[in-house]
């Protein structure tokens, strides 16, 4: 009877571990093999399961996806999906564009040409609006799934969190581009994040 009470306990034991492996997924890592196709949104990402695998291909800065029916290829609207895995990469739809994470992690960083708008003075000495694309360092919150663009301004509500970071990141006399990266990086380290794995 105790051996059966063991051996229960055993396989109990074993398929807790099996469910909060599935659960939970696996940490991510460089190279980490995402499931290839097309994000219709950031669930999908998250949960490691694009819902569009048919046939698609990159053309110059547009993605293009073979219709079922027609078998021609149709440019897919940026504005219509969250993004894309191909070749071990993953990339954002943003702005029009798609564009490649260089890291992922709870904060994954990316470049994008965006619409930047500013102040300026015209002849007359009134004020004038005016945009202008520029290329600019951008992050992604793993949690949320909101978008930033990479300044202190925006970086601080997550270093916040973490004292010893917060103390290092006040060290610096001028928060510039590079020791931003630096910071999300370290920031990543102590905030692994989790994928499903496609099996």
């Amino acid at each position: 009877m105790r051996a059966l009470y063991s051996f229960l306990l055993l396989i109990l034991f074993s398929m807790s571990s099996l469910y909060a492996q599935i659960e939970e997924g696996e940490e991510y890592y460089l190279n980490f093999p995402f499931e290839e196709g097309i994000y219709l949104s950031f669930e999908e990402f998250k949960e490691n399961a694009p819902s569009m695998k048919n046939a698609y291909e990159k053309r110059g800065d547009d993605l293009y996806v073979k219709e079922d029916s027609s078998e021609k290829f149709i440019r897919v609207d940026p504005d219509k999906v969250w993004g894309y895995s191909s070749g071990g990469n993953v990339y954002i739809a943003l702005e029009d564009g798609f564009w490649r994470f260089i890291r992922i992690g709870a904060l994954s960083h990316f470049t994008a040409v965006i619409l930047v708008q500013f102040q300026t003075v015209d002849n007359f000495g009134f004020p004038v609006t005016q945009q202008s694309r520029s290329l600019r360092h951008m992050f992604l919150d793993f949690e949320s799934g909101d978008v930033f663009e990479l300044t202190s301004k925006n970086v601080e509500p997550f270093i916040e969190k973490e004292p010893l970071l917060h103390k290092k990141y006040e060290k610096f006399k001028k928060i510039r581009t590079p020791e931003l990266i630096q910071i999300i990086q370290a920031y990543n380290e102590i905030h692994p994040i989790r994928f499903p794995t496609a099996y």
